[in-house]
């Protein structure tokens, strides 16, 4: 019985050590959509496509569809 015990802890162990390495994992792509999105926008902003107001509103926009896909 203890046999079992001692795996079942090492089981344990190993799919909590996994399942922090799949949430930081994807912490890291959510970071760095947040940066694509953020640098294509300071983009259009430098060459004057849009101005300060409409690329705070399109973050907005944009940050906020990304935490809902995320959240898929």
């Amino acid at each position: 019985m203890k046999y079992f015990n001692t795996i079942r802890l090492v089981l344990v162990g190993v799919l909590f050590i996994l399942g922090t390495m799949m949430a930081q994992a994807n912490d890291k792509v959510y970071e760095l959509k947040k940066k694509a999105i953020y640098f294509g926008i300071k983009a259009q902003l430098a060459a004057e496509e849009i101005t300060l107001e409409e690329a705070q509103r399109l973050w907005k926009i944009k940050v906020k569809h990304l935490r809902k896909e995320e959240a898929k």
